[in-house]
C-alpha cells in the first residue's frame, strides 16, 4: 500500500477539476442530445434495451474515444498542463499515474455512463419487445444488459482515456501533444479493423482468425464484447469475436498504457525521444529525394 501512497488525493484533485469545467458538463449533455436523435431515427428505444444497444454501438465507437481524448491529451503536457503542481506532491511515478487516471476515469465514467443511464431509463419508461426478434424472446430483453453494455462502454473508454494519457507523456507541447492524441483518435476508431482488412486481404489473417486479430483492436474488442454478451444473449447469436481476447486486449491496453505512465521519468522520456529523434532521421535519409 505505501508504494500507492498519495493516489486518494491526486484522484480528488483531478475529479474536482472535471467537476469545476463547464465544458465537461455541456459535454455529457451533448452526448444525451446525439443518443436521443439516434434513437428517435432508428427507433431502438421503442424496441427495448438491446435494440437501443445495437442503435448506440456504432455512435459510441467513435463518441467514447473523443471524450477519452477531451480528457487525457493533456493529462501530463501541454502548454496548460498540471504536471508542475502534480510534482509536487510526494509520491512516485507509479502513484502519480494511477492517480491522475483515477481521477479522469471516473470524470469519463460520469460524463459517458450519465446519459447512458437517462436513456435506460426512458426505456423502461416506453420501451418494450416490439421488434419481431425479441417478441419471441419475452424476459431476454433485461434491464441487466442494459447495465452491461453500459460497463463495457466504460471499460472501452479506460483503455482510450490510458492510451491518450500514455501518448501525452512522450510530448512536450500543446501542438505535439494535440497531434498524439489525433494519432491515438484514428488508431483506435479505424487502425484495428484497417489493419485486419489488410491482413486478411492480403492472405496474412486466414478467415477462421479474424475474430481474434479484431480482438487485439480496443474498439473491435468493444463492439464484439458487446454483440457477444448483450446482443448475443437475447437472440443466441454469438461467435462474433474470440471474447478471452477481447477481455484481454481491452485489459492489456490499459494496462500498458498505465505502466508507460508510470515507468516514465523524465530521464526515460529523453531517451526514448532521443531514438524516435534518431530513427526518424535514419528513415528520412532513405528516402529518395
Amino acid at each position: 500500500m505505501s508504494r500507492l501512497r498519495g493516489v486518494g488525493p491526486i484522484a480528488w484533485r483531478e475529479i474536482s477539476t472535471v467537476v469545476r469545467t463547464r465544458g465537461y458538463l455541456l459535454l455529457s449533455f451533448g452526448l444525451l442530445v446525439v443518443f436521443l436523435g439516434v434513437l428517435r431515427g432508428g427507433g431502438g428505444i421503442r424496441g427495448g434495451y438491446v435494440p437501443t444497444a445495437v442503435d448506440l454501438l456504432l455512435p459510441l465507437e467513435l463518441l467514447v474515444p473523443l471524450v477519452a481524448v477531451a480528457l487525457g491529451y493533456r493529462a501530463f503536457s501541454g502548454d496548460n498542463d498540471d504536471r508542475s503542481v502534480l510534482r509536487t506532491y510526494p509520491v512516485s511515478d507509479r502513484s502519480l499515474a494511477v492517480g491522475v487516471f483515477a481521477g479522469r476515469f471516473v470524470g469519463l465514467a460520469a460524463i459517458v455512463g450519465t446519459p447512458l443511464a437517462v436513456v435506460g431509463l426512458a426505456v423502461s419508461r416506453i420501451g418494450g419487445p416490439s421488434s419481431s426478434v425479441f417478441a419471441t424472446h419475452q424476459g431476454v430483453d433485461s434491464p441487466v444488459l442494459f447495465v452491461r453494455f453500459i460497463a463495457l462502454t466504460i471499460c472501452f473508454g479506460a483503455a482510450v482515456l490510458a492510451m491518450t494519457m500514455a501518448a501525452s507523456v512522450l510530448v512536450r507541447t500543446g501542438r505535439a501533444t494535440l497531434a498524439a492524441a489525433l494519432a491515438v483518435l484514428v488508431v483506435v476508431v479505424a487502425g484495428g479493423d484497417l489493419l485486419a482488412l489488410i491482413g486478411l486481404t492480403a492472405g496474412v489473417i486466414e478467415d477462421d482468425l479474424l475474430g481474434t486479430a479484431l480482438a487485439v483492436s480496443p474498439n473491435a474488442a468493444y463492439r464484439g464484447l458487446v454483440l457477444e454478451s448483450v446482443v448475443g444473449v437475447a437472440t443466441d447469436q454469438g461467435g462474433t469475436i474470440d471474447v478471452p481476447v477481447a477481455v484481454a486486449g481491452l485489459a492489456g491496453w490499459t494496462a500498458v498504457s498505465l505502466a508507460v505512465i508510470a515507468g516514465l521519468g523524465r530521464r526515460t522520456v529523453s531517451k526514448i525521444r532521443s531514438r524516435f529523434r534518431i530513427g526518424f532521421e535514419r528513415l528520412k535519409d532513405t528516402v529518395p529525394r
